[in-house]
């Protein structure tokens, strides 16, 4: 599976990005077979003007799918409040490890919950795209950790606009890699569409197919990358500002929540870990 399979569902939950391209796929070949049918239908007939009912039909149909999309959107955002809820009970629970190590020494505590997240991140990053995840989590992580932990200090409140703007920056910097990854793959797919009509030889349409899946697998991971993204901002939201426990029980949430960002983000590949084969582009351009 791409993103990492069942073993980071309990950290990112499901992607809305998956199902999406499932519908989308779903509905262009839809699309395309009722276009081969009136095609098909209106060969050798003289184009004619649509009737006051066939407008009226478009019309209705225009007006159906974009209330179908707005349905969507909506079953979509409750899903994701959905996903956030459980998310952050999964995180909470995960931080409980540490921040009810109370009887401990600190610095063993720390050591013990460290020791705990090394051993889980070696685990997880063989599984598919999972040091790139792992990084994507981490630098989450920490920075709403460090967000957080700083604004709990002397001018905390000039620090926390710092972050806000440096996360808003950081939030359309992932947005715009996003869609131009999305044009980009746009302008291949129109590249070998033009380049079939031409006749191209089977070297040239072969070299391009393959140019078309590499960035259309960079789209798609960077679609999913961003999803993850603004799905943990939340997730970290509401387990730093939950108002249902003591503030101790928060600053040590924020804790355990940096060092298990710093571990995630320094992940690194086994030396002999074979490349992964649905990552053929640069995961962190």
């Amino acid at each position: 599976m791409l993103f990492g399979g069942e073993r980071f569902v309990s950290m990112i939950g499901e992607l809305n990005i998956i199902s999406e391209l499932t519908r989308v796929a779903e509905e262009a070949m839809e699309e395309e077979e009722n276009g081969a049918k009136d095609a098909k239908a209106i060969e050798g007939t003289p184009p004619t003007t649509p009737s006051e009912e066939e407008k009226d039909a478009r019309k209705v149909e225009k007006r159906r799918k974009k209330e179908e999309l707005a349905k969507k959107r909506q079953e979509t955002e409750e899903r994701n409040m959905a996903r956030v809820k459980e998310l952050s009970e999964n995180l909470k629970q995960k931080l409980a490890i540490y921040v009810e190590n109370t009887e401990a020494e600190p610095a063993a505590a720390m050591a013990a919950w460290e020791a705990q997240i090394k051993a889980e991140a070696e685990d997880l990053k063989v599984e598919s795209l999972g040091v790139e995840l792992l990084h994507t989590i981490g630098n989450v992580y920490r920075f709403q950790a460090k967000k957080y932990m700083e604004k709990q200090e002397f001018l905390g409140g000039f620090r926390g606009v710092y972050h806000s703007f440096k996360e808003t920056g950081q939030i359309m910097s992932g947005a715009y890699s996003t869609i131009k990854a999305a044009l980009d793959l746009e302008r291949t797919y129109a590249e070998l569409a033009k380049a079939e009509e031409n006749n191209i030889s089977a070297e040239e349409k072969q070299r391009l197919e393959e140019t078309a899946a590499k960035k259309a697998l960079e789209a798609l991971w960077k679609s999913g990358r961003l999803e993850i993204e603004n799905i943990l901002r939340e997730t970290c939201n509401q387990v730093l500002h939950d108002k249902q426990v003591d503030k101790k029980v928060i600053k040590r949430r924020a804790v355990a929540l940096k060092s298990m960002g710093d571990i995630y983000a320094h992940v690194k590949p086994d030396p002999d870990q074979l490349p992964n084969p649905f990552m053929p582009f640069e995961a962190g351009a």
